[in-house]
């Protein structure tokens, strides 16, 4: 996994989910052994926790958002890395 430069600093990203431009709060998390993953709040409730795999795929450790609203999420965090 990437290195976390962003040493867990809560963001903001503007992301559509499902189907709505909506702000995001995106705070960066690790597990135990390193792994990189996302916690997404919108309006103070988080509404999902993601990653991007080995294969730079975003997918949801948990929450119910579709794909579509995944991905869009994963570029925008991708978008603020950069």
């Amino acid at each position: 996994m990437a290195e976390l430069e962003l040493n867990s600093q809560k963001f903001e990203i503007s992301a559509k989910i499902n189907g709505t431009e909506q702000q995001v709060t995106v705070n960066p998390d690790e597990t135990t052994d390193g792994a990189e993953f996302f916690n997404c709040i919108v309006d103070e409730e988080k509404i999902t926790q993601i990653r991007a795999n080995e294969h730079n795929k975003w997918e949801q450790m948990w929450g119910e958002l579709d794909q579509q609203s995944i991905d869009e999420i994963g570029a925008a965090i991708n978008k603020s890395k950069s």
